[in-house]
């Protein structure tokens, strides 16, 4: 069965793309199937960054123009990448029919796929609210700043509150070292239980690497280069290990690779 996750971040910034793009692509190199949907049609950039050219995208779908075939592609390592369309007026303003349809046309990978992992929008759009409500696992991305945490709480509440998910997991991003990337991951969840009762759980760290930033530029996912990997791979690789061991959990309503058929 296929695992989802999806990779949220309260505002845009704290390298969320970069994250999901890698741990896909870290996934498929420990021999696992993986598929990229990039929901983020503000900034659609998870293309980019796995230096994909995609003429079709999330937008021809929806217009009918183009099969949902037409607009999955092969990246590093075999992952599959699903991109969103870049700015558009329609997918700025997706309705919940047009996200429900985006959801169920995943179901054509799920005998392709081990793991989906789900680009949202930064901040608590509807979109990326849906879609996040619609995966196995949340991964928040959080930097240790005040405006990030607040940022990321509001995300996390509005997705309790308004969809119930009460699980989880968090990635502190250009942290200095191990031992302050969890002093601010124990801080974040010293104020989210403070006023809810959720789980979360400290999937890992990263630092902050000017080589990180130059594969950006570069088009190229860090884990693909020999040097960078060597400095931050050690970080990934145990982020993506404590992302593999989530259990997959039972969820009602609209879900990725579930039988629901409508909202």
């Amino acid at each position: 069965m296929v695992k989802s996750l999806a990779f949220v971040s309260g505002k845009g910034g704290v390298g969320k793309t970069c994250l999901a793009v890698n741990s896909a692509i870290n996934l498929a190199l420990m021999g696992l199937k993986v598929a990229v949907l990039d929901t983020d049609f503000g900034l659609s950039n998870a293309n980019i960054m796995m230096g994909v050219k995609s003429d079709n995208t999330i937008s021809d779908f929806l217009s009918g123009s183009h099969s949902f075939n037409d607009i999955v592609y092969n990246s590093h390592g075999g992952v599959k990448l699903i991109p969103g369309g870049s700015g558009t007026l329609d997918t700025l303003n997706l309705d919940t029919e047009q996200r429900w349809k985006i959801i169920r046309s995943l179901d054509a990978l799920e005998n392709d796929l081990d793991y989906l992992i789900v680009d949202t929008p930064a901040g608590a759009s509807n979109s990326s609210i849906e879609f996040a409500a619609a995966v196995d696992q949340v991964v928040i991305t959080v930097v240790g700043e005040p405006t990030s945490f607040m940022d990321a709480y509001a995300f996390l509440k509005a997705l309790h509150i308004e969809k119930g998910v009460s699980r989880f997991s968090i990635i502190i991003n250009m942290a200095k070292n191990e031992t302050s990337a969890f002093r601010d991951f124990k801080s974040f969840e010293k104020i989210v239980l403070k006023f809810f009762p959720v789980q979360l759980a400290f999937a890992g760290w990263m630092p902050g690497s000017n080589d990180v930033v130059q594969s950006i530029i570069a088009r190229k996912p860090f884990i693909l280069d020999k040097k960078t990997k060597k400095q931050v791979g050690t970080c990934l690789d145990v982020i993506t290990n404590n992302l593999h061991k989530i259990p997959k959990q039972k969820k009602s309503g609209i879900h990725f690779f579930s039988s629901e058929t409508g909202y």
